[in-house]
């Protein structure tokens, strides 16, 4: 219970999310040039057998923030550069 609440108020938050690794590349690097602390999460969802031909392998990063970073990370984000 107190795991829950302390994740609540304390916990990460997730910004953005692609399967472009340009793009994942360029909004990271973004928010660590602003001072936002980022954590990264990558998920591989390949089909694995039968047809792996046919449907490519697809990746996702997912990128995390503080809860209190959140808007300004979405600042950053958003921002036009």
């Amino acid at each position: 219970m107190f795991k829950r609440i302390f994740n609540y108020f304390f916990g990460w938050e997730t910004v953005y999310l692609t399967n472009n690794i340009d793009k994942y590349a360029g909004i990271r690097g973004r928010l660590l040039d602003n001072g936002v602390k980022a954590k990264t999460k990558i998920t591989n969802n390949s089909s694995g057998g039968i047809g792996n031909s046919i449907m490519p392998n697809s990746t996702n990063y997912e990128i995390f923030v503080r809860k209190e970073d959140v808007h300004r990370a979405n600042q950053i984000i958003h921002s036009q550069r």
